[in-house]
């Protein structure tokens, strides 16, 4: 057992006996994602209809470094009338060695998701609907694509965007 394992099972069991919180330091796994700290403005498309609108990421670090809170806001206009946002929390999981994600959006609704992390410069958050693929550009600008999920395994791109640091 690593002692990260360990430190995670004692705060566990230490707030379960209701005697306080043991702090532990941040999980190393969790450094990869810092470049992703900060806000960016994005420019995004819808790829079948082609019409462009704005919006925002923001993320922050908690809980001792270990989580990671990210904002994502889209900017109403008149050909982007219904907007999506959403809050999610992010961190490593040590037990299923991925990264772990749960939101929810402004309807309300959950949106959970895995990740193995880095791949190159290409890091996929994947759920049961949707894979959100992020790259990196540089070190101050990011793109991402929201893939739908067909029946029989397939893909379809249904929105894209590039982000830059403001």
């Amino acid at each position: 057992m690593t002692l990260s394992k360990l430190m995670r099972m004692v705060s566990c069991l230490v707030l379960a006996a209701g005697v306080g919180s043991v702090s532990s330091a941040p999980l190393i796994e969790v450094d990869v994602y810092k470049s992703r700290l900060g806000k960016f403005s994005c420019d995004a498309k819808e790829i079948e209809s082609g019409k462009r609108f704005k919006a925002t990421v923001e993320t922050t670090v908690d809980f001792e470094g270990n989580t990671y809170i990210e904002r994502y806001v889209e900017t109403k206009s008149a050909d982007h009338p219904n907007p999506w946002k959403a809050v999610f929390l992010m961190s490593y999981d040590p037990t299923s060695g991925k990264w772990v994600r749960n939101g929810v959006d402004n309807s309300g609704a959950r949106n959970a998701a895995s990740s193995s992390g880095w791949d190159e410069n290409t890091w996929i958050w994947k759920n049961d609907s949707v894979n959100i693929v992020i790259d990196k550009t540089g070190v101050n600008s990011f793109s991402f694509a929201v893939d739908v999920k067909q029946s029989g395994g397939s893909v379809k791109r249904v929105a894209k965007a590039h982000c830059n640091r403001v």
